[in-house]
């Protein structure tokens, strides 16, 4: 291809990841484990690593003679299946190849990431969907604040630490009755709900509430290698900066020609999967239990 951009095509791959990380919602919410070039030959299977536990041993203060006792960190992985190969092929005209890299960027990498974006989007909402639903939890539309109360309460008897960042996210009638709510029984003076960060989403039910550390759920990307006889590529992950916003991500950028149509292409794409992931609770004796769907709550208001 004839753009300038193409002499630094690492750069096009990076604005394509940042662009993507922009238009997350759900998926910016959860923890990710992104890396650049998928290691060919491994097969499919990431090992996401649970934080290993180790014991604290106590000896008298004066205590000379007795032996320290030494332990073994014992290392957990759960492991998660990259089932998709999340991309996006354009082809591009004659006009495409006269553009700036500004223009390339808001013409074609920006729908290009878009669709990407959303079809993360779409597994992010169907793996918080697919949280069993609680049970024991009443909601009223007047006083909804309560449930996430409730909420709060079960995450704390799953074994999730007080320090832990709470998230919920909502849907639109359960937004709408916290915004509508009397003061004390909707959003706080902060922003939140009983200490949630919520955050409103069309892809969950509208009556629908998942409370949730981010730990409880993780995206995991690999953006596949660049072929050996592509013209120009790149496999990136996006660098995180304090001063940007957006979630890091992980993508490949080919730009190469296409002879049987005589017109340049643009594929991005990445091997991406979200999956629920169990809530590890230290049980301080060096050993870690873990405990399914133990870090989200699942509110179905409607039920």
């Amino acid at each position: 291809m004839a753009n300038t951009f193409n002499l630094d095509i690492n750069h096009v791959a990076v604005i394509a990841a940042k662009l993507v990380g922009k238009d997350f919602n759900l998926a910016s919410l959860i923890s990710r484990d992104v890396e650049a070039e998928f290691a060919p030959g491994k097969g499919n299977k990431v090992r996401v690593p649970v934080p290993a536990a180790i014991p604290t041993r106590t000896r008298g203060v004066y205590d000379k003679a007795t032996a320290l006792v030494a332990d073994e960190l014992s290392e957990q992985f759960i492991e998660v299946t990259l089932a998709d190969h999340i991309y996006n092929l354009a082809i591009l005209s004659e006009g495409d190849l006269s553009l700036s890299l500004k223009d390339y960027a808001s013409q074609v990498l920006a729908p290009q990431t878009r669709a990407i974006a959303a079809k993360v989007e779409a597994l992010t909402a169907a793996t918080m969907t697919a949280t069993p639903a609680a049970t024991g939890i009443t909601y009223a539309a007047a006083t909804p604040a309560k449930a996430f109360t409730a909420a709060r309460r079960m995450l704390r008897g799953n074994g999730v630490p007080g320090d832990a960042i709470l998230r919920a996210a909502v849907g639109s009638s359960v937004y709408a009755d916290l915004l509508d709510a009397p003061v004390g029984q909707g959003f706080d003076a902060d922003g939140k709900v009983r200490g949630f960060e919520v955050i409103e989403s069309t892809r969950l039910d509208a009556e629908d509430i998942v409370a949730f550390i981010p730990q409880a759920f993780t995206l995991v990307a690999r953006a596949p290698m660049v072929p050996q006889g592509a013209a120009y590529g790149a496999s990136i992950v996006t660098p995180v900066l304090d001063d940007e916003n957006g979630a890091q991500f992980a993508v490949r950028v080919v730009n190469d020609y296409d002879s049987s149509v005589a017109a340049d292409r643009s594929l991005v794409g990445t091997f991406a999967a979200v999956q629920a992931m169990p809530l590890p609770v230290d049980n301080e004796d060096g050993t870690v239990d873990l405990v399914e769907h133990g870090g989200a709550v699942r509110i179905a208001t409607g039920a």
